[in-house]
């Protein structure tokens, strides 16, 4: 080989190495100008939790349309807001049908009767004439039996015909006494037959008397009055569901109204896995509800729920976790304004609702609906469960804390990696993560403070690139 095919081997093994080299460059993930950037950061931290929950009363209780054969319309109903005792009317049902098949049953049952006395007065007239038809046939096998005594003195002929009066006498005497025996039990089968209609009859009245008494609904406990909506058989996500109205059609079983004790309220909302590794009982927290704008109540975690749920009516499938908030209700009512008394007529109730397992109910006859809320108990409206809420949650303070944006926090592989940038370059870098809170995750190893990392996955940006060069029936 001369020198010339040496240089020119040589020329061509450093130019394929040198193409090599920039081949694997341009594979590298790089910043593109789409691409954002961030600090690595070293702070002291208070991680906070933010979620969105629901009112609701820690005690309550619920009223329930009664089953009365069909849906039943609404013909009284106490006003929204009002603040009704125990044992007063919430919902009155119309009860006009109930009545009328009551009449039609106590009637039923007055004719069985009056057919039973008179079928018990047949019986006992007709047992008089049978003990009367059968002393008369005993009488009749007794003479004959007389007769026959005579037999011995009388000439042949005359004894048997004797003989055969008496075997006549003694047959009528004995299908006598069967169809007697047998008239006698078809009659008490029918008058059982009628006594068991009548006690029929007197049960359906029955019924109907307890379906009478549940078209009357009232408050089992003291507090605030809460309309249920009326929920149509057939409704979709985003139907404007109006509150239950005097006049309106609800189905057995459907909720028409609450009674809520004022007294102590919390605030229920669901959190998602990661966020409910942070929380623990006895947190504080910070509420404030939309009824209440600009006003941040003190509240605290109550309880956490430890089995995980997800909506199944919710495109989201990640599961989450109930968490239960107590309020301030001090605080609440002096933010609302609630007057003293007002205060000590709740507090009233909340005891009375305590002893009200151990009282028997007094119901009256001609019962009253509370009355409607006065400009002086809006506040009570305002409470009304089943208000929204937003709740930040004050978590654990972390001194000298490395973090990043929780967005820029990937998953490669089945680990976490964050994207560092090496001079225009990208370098996948595993780490580990510590604590996250609302919009930031601590970090335990794998980054420095100050290093930029990248805020969305550059590597997902070239490969849509690259799918998007491949044309229709060619492959990658």
């Amino acid at each position: 080989m001369t020198k010339a095919s040496v240089r020119i081997v040589l020329v061509l093994v450093i130019a394929g190495a040198l193409w090599g080299a920039f081949a694997f460059y341009k594979q590298l993930p790089r910043q593109p100008s789409g691409i954002a950037t961030t600090q690595v950061r070293r702070d002291d931290l208070l991680l906070r939790t933010y979620a969105r929950g629901e009112l609701r009363a820690t005690r309550s209780a619920t009223l329930v349309a009664p089953n009365l054969s069909g849906p039943v319309q609404v013909t009284r109903l106490a006003p929204v807001g009002s603040f009704a005792h125990r044992n007063d009317l919430i919902v009155e049902f119309d009860g006009a049908e109930l009545k009328s098949r009551l009449e039609d049953q106590a009637l039923n049952t007055e004719q069985l009767e009056e057919q039973i006395r008179k079928a018990e007065a047949d019986l006992a007239i007709r047992n008089n004439q049978e003990q009367v038809d059968l002393l008369s046939a005993r009488y009749s096998v007794r003479r004959a039996e007389l007769e026959v005594k005579r037999n011995e003195f009388l000439p042949a002929a005359d004894a048997r015909k004797n003989q055969a009066s008496l075997e006549e006498a003694k047959r009528r005497l004995a299908q006598l006494e069967s169809d007697i025996k047998e008239r006698d039990e078809r009659a008490k089968a029918e008058l059982a037959v009628l006594r068991e209609k009548k006690n029929e009859s007197v049960l359906e009245s029955n019924r109907e008397k307890a379906r009478l008494a549940q078209v009357r609904l009232f408050a089992p406990i003291s507090g605030l009055v809460a309309i249920q909506q009326n929920r149509p058989n057939l409704h979709f996500p985003g139907m404007q569901i109006p509150d239950i109205r005097v006049g309106d059609q609800v189905n057995p079983g459907s909720p028409v109204a609450e009674i809520l004790d004022l007294s102590e309220l919390e605030v229920v909302a669901q959190v998602g896995e990661l966020d409910r590794a942070n929380l623990k009982e006895g947190q504080s927290a910070l509420i404030q509800l939309d009824a209440i704008p600009g006003q941040k109540i003190k509240g605290r975690v109550k309880s956490l729920t430890g089995a995980a749920k997800a909506k199944a009516s919710s495109d989201d499938s990640a599961k989450k976790y109930d968490v239960i908030f107590s309020l301030d209700m001090k605080q609440l009512f002096t933010t609302l304004g609630v007057k003293p008394e007002q205060t000590q007529r709740i507090q009233a109730a909340a005891d009375a609702n305590e002893r009200a397992s151990t009282t028997a109910p007094k119901l009256l006859e001609d019962p009253r609906l509370p009355r409607a809320p006065q400009d002086e108990q809006q506040f009570e409206v305002l409470l009304r469960p089943g208000l929204l809420a937003d709740i930040e949650i004050i978590g654990d303070k972390l001194p000298n804390a490395v973090h990043i944006p929780a967005q820029a926090l990937f998953e490669k592989d089945g680990r976490l990696v964050a994207y560092v940038r090496k001079g225009d370059i990208f370098e996948a870098r595993p780490v580990t993560a510590l604590q996250r809170g609302d919009s930031i995750m601590v970090i335990a190893k794998g980054l420095q403070p100050g290093e930029v990392i990248a805020l969305s996955d550059p590597t997902r940006k070239k490969d849509r690139q690259d799918k998007r060069t491949v044309k229709p029936g060619e492959s990658k």
